[in-house]
């Protein structure tokens, strides 16, 4: 089984992290285009399958409110995101990250894009536990559709890069899909 560096993930990160924030940049907080979601924090928990619940498993979803000198309306635009989970072949894993949404929060289909790091796949021929867990990073976009008041269907694709462990070495691609079910606590 052949390990690579974290220096292959290290320049999709770093681009993926200046596309998100000019994403966010670029929306100007209080423009009539900007959809006006509630004026405070909420907390979203959710369940299902993919990188955003850890394999199988649960999903907190934070949308945090900054202090108005750091920029009050940026919760309307990004949340952190954790997963924990059970992969049915590697066991426990989990995910953690940001999301962001570029067109704001509050209306009834919500595309986002996502930058996560946890485990992404489980490794073909691993002896033991933990060696069958790849983590890594994913970039991801999506939607978050609002089904009722407070209840929420989600669904992302993808795309891994593992830190340690090469492709031809992992279960699956390079694309993984997540869906799940959330209520807004």
């Amino acid at each position: 089984m052949r390990r690579t560096g974290f220096r292959l993930a290290a320049l999709p990160l770093a681009l993926f992290g200046l596309l998100g924030g000019g994403v966010m940049l670029a929306v100007e907080v209080n423009s009539p285009v900007a959809p006006q979601a509630p004026d405070f924090a909420h907390l979203t928990l959710g369940s299902g399958y993919g990188m955003n619940y850890g394999g199988i498993g649960l999903s907190f979803e934070f949308n945090p409110r900054l202090p108005r000198k750091l920029g009050t309306g940026i919760h309307r635009f990004m949340s952190l995101a954790l997963g924990v989970g059970y992969f049915p072949e590697g066991g426990l894993a989990y995910s953690f990250g940001i999301h962001v949404y570029p067109l704001g929060r509050g209306l009834f289909l919500q595309p986002r894009l996502g930058l996560q790091y946890g485990v992404v796949a489980v490794v073909a021929d691993g002896w033991d536990d933990d060696e069958r867990r790849a983590e890594g990073a994913a970039f991801g976009a999506g939607f978050l559709l609002r089904w009722a008041r407070r209840i929420f269907v989600d669904a992302d694709i993808h795309f891994i890069v593992p830190v340690e462990w090469e492709m031809d070495d992992l279960q699956g691609g390079r694309l993984r899909f997540s869906a799940g079910l959330r209520y807004r606590l």
